[in-house]
């Protein structure tokens, strides 16, 4: 049975009440009515989901870089300056709150022509200073309203950033453990040329001995130049791991060369993996937070457009000296002063603010629809994650019994060839399968891992303990 969900719009929002601030956002309810398609018992569980999974593999270099990462990455750091603009912008937006004061001052000089009553021209200056003051008051709450909405926007940039820091510990990881896996397999692969290469020398000797064909030699030549052919493309696919693993860190692309050369082991994925409840990932996935902090910004630029219909007030107030001297105005008694309000009502303007009105209620409503589709994504994405990674044990255990069956097939080869019973043929075409086996296991054990980690980044992990 599917997982369904049922989202409950407040009716607010879906009436947009003719009140003047707008209508006032709750988060909309989301019911999660049957549990997880995809959750046998015994290797998964609904406890809670684990903060720092990266623990779970008891790798203090893994740590390390993980930590690193989030302080050095270029990306984050982007991430957070935007935060510290949308934190700039909201103090903006909450200045409207308040009144403004300007100070002015200023100097006129008048020349005045001569006249009968006087002997000559003469001249006068005036200096002037005061300080001006205006304060909109916000009695219909549209400042209110573009407060809320700025709000919201500044916690998107945040969880947006939560976001990239589940992406960028999940790309660390991933990186690290297919360069780990690179390992193993470069090491395999030399330990099959060893092998081949004591074939090749037994079949020579062989060959000397009149016991083994030409034939015989060239097939064994053969097989080993195939397997050592293996090498160079592995260091290749090892070093862009690497360089890639470094760039995430912050680095230089050949930072971690020489402290990645160390050969560790891949982990084991754990037996039990805690998913938690369908519940749990609407308040841990960054991308529906995000979401949802969209909804109530939309919800909230309804108010500052419906503000619009209705007047504004305006308070001004004035104070200031004047003198027909610099030094005279602070002793002047030419003071003056004065206080106005006025009010503006948009009366008509051709259906502009109404449209706007419109236009910011479709925007609720596509918020809504994206919020409940990025619900579905999310879910889809745990459920596909887990069933990816399910099967991808399934399959190892598979192909671990290959591998025994392979490394069997070779020892009984070697023994009815060395009693004639086989042609040397047997033994090469068992000692191809056993590389294959070997080869396939091996990237089966990466792909395990790799989806393991894709699972935790499907069900938001990690930000809250990186935070922390």
């Amino acid at each position: 049975m599917n997982p369904s969900i049922k989202i409950l719009l407040p009716a607010s929002l879906l009436l947009f009440s003719a009140c003047t601030m707008g209508p006032d956002y709750k988060n909309p309810e989301t019911h999660l009515e049957t549990p997880w398609a995809e959750a046998p018992a015994g290797r998964v569980s609904q406890e809670l989901i684990e903060q720092k999974w990266w623990e779970r593999f008891d790798d203090p270099l893994l740590e390390g870089y993980i930590e690193q990462a989030m302080r050095e990455n270029r990306n984050l750091r982007a991430a957070e300056a935007r935060i510290q603009r949308a934190r700039a912008l909201r103090r903006e937006t909450n200045a409207d709150f308040y009144p403004t004061l300007d100070a002015e001052g200023g100097h006129t000089r008048q020349r005045n022509s001569a006249s009968s009553t006087t002997n000559g021209s003469t001249s006068t200056s005036t200096y002037q200073a005061g300080l001006n003051a205006s304060w909109e008051i916000d009695l219909f709450g549209g400042t209110r309203r573009a407060d809320e909405a700025s709000e919201a926007r500044l916690q998107m940039t945040v969880e947006e950033k939560r976001g990239l820091q589940i992406m960028v510990l999940a790309e660390v990881a991933r990186n690290y453990y297919d360069v780990r896996g690179i390992q193993k397999r470069i090491d395999i692969t030399k330990q099959n040329i060893a092998l081949q290469s004591q074939t090749f020398k037994l079949v020579d000797q062989l060959l000397q001995l009149g016991e083994a064909s030409e034939f015989d030699l060239v097939r064994a030549k053969g097989q080993l130049q195939t397997t050592a052919s293996l090498l160079p493309e592995l260091d290749a696919e090892l070093k862009a791991g690497i360089y890639r693993l470094s760039i995430l860190l912050g680095q230089a692309p050949g930072t971690l060369l020489a402290e990645m050369t160390t050969v560790a082991p891949l982990p084991s994925p754990p037996e039990l993996v805690p998913v938690g409840q369908l519940s749990d990932i609407l308040r841990r996935r960054p991308d529906i937070r995000v979401a949802e902090r969209e909804l109530a910004a939309a919800t909230a630029d309804v108010g500052v457009a419906t503000a619009d219909l209705f007047p504004s007030f305006v308070l001004l107030g004035s104070v200031g000296r004047t003198s027909n001297s610099i030094d005279g105005l602070r002793d002047s008694p030419n003071n003056r002063w004065g206080f106005s309000q006025f009010i503006q009502w948009p009366l008509f303007q051709g259906g502009e603010i109404r449209a706007q009105i419109e236009a910011e209620k479709a925007e609720v409503t596509e918020a809504l629809a994206l919020y409940e589709q990025t619900i579905l994504e999310a879910l889809a994405d745990v459920e596909i994650s887990l069933i990816q990674y399910l099967r991808e044990l399934d399959k190892k255990l598979v192909l671990q019994d290959a591998r025994q069956s392979r490394q069997r097939s070779v020892e009984l080869a070697r023994v009815r060839f060395n009693l004639g019973e086989e042609n040397f043929l047997s033994v090469l075409d068992a000692e191809r399968e056993l590389t294959q086996a070997e080869d396939d296991l091996v990237d089966s054990e990466i792909q395990s891992m790799l989806r393991l980690i894709t699972l935790y980044t499907a069900l938001g992990g990690g930000w809250e303990a990186l935070e922390e």
